[in-house]
């Protein structure tokens, strides 16, 4: 399980790294939110991956701690004023981009106006009702469907077409 979960990491990383820059945002530009979820990744041929999660933005540092279904953790991430510090509890891939998550994160939750403000050029965030779609030159790179009235989101479908990777984050009652 745990070597599924790195191929997981490794895959979204070697994806990612040079397809999504983007600049993260104060901590302070996001809704404050404490939230268990659990990340059910699938990949057409493949077996579904879980990975669980605590997020909190209190406002001054954003946090993410990664664990495998069974606890181990297996990252912790904090991003206060500037790029994200990775704490990794296990080897991790050497492609393995730590501001990936923040910037899903902030993609998803932070209001629309602060998320844009992190996008490269040539990059478009819209949104829809409460899908938003992140777009390059045109062509969508990744899709966020929220479920619930407000951060933390009930439930969030990421789709990644150009990867044809989905994920679904279900926030955990607490």
């Amino acid at each position: 399980m745990k070597r599924a979960l790195l191929l997981v990491l490794a895959l979204l990383g070697c994806a990612w790294r040079p397809s999504l820059p983007y600049r993260l945002q104060p901590a302070s530009t996001g809704p404050r939110c404490f939230a268990n979820q659990e990340v059910v990744f699938r990949r057409p041929g493949a077996q579904p991956e879980r990975l669980l999660t605590t997020v909190e933005n209190d406002g001054r540092r954003l946090s993410i701690v990664a664990s495998s279904p069974l606890g181990q953790t297996l990252f912790v991430l904090r991003v206060e004023d500037g790029p994200a510090v990775l704490d990794a509890r296990v080897p991790l891939p050497e492609a393995f981009d730590p501001n990936l998550l923040p910037a899903l994160i902030q993609l998803s939750d932070w209001p629309l106006e602060e998320a844009r403000k992190g996008l490269a050029p040539g990059m478009e965030l819209r949104e829809e009702g409460a899908l938003r779609t992140l777009l390059r030159k045109g062509r969508t790179l990744l899709t966020l469907d929220r479920k619930g009235a407000e951060p933390p989101y009930r439930a969030i479908l990421l789709r990644v077409p150009p990867m044809d990777l989905e994920a679904t984050i279900t926030t955990l009652d607490d």
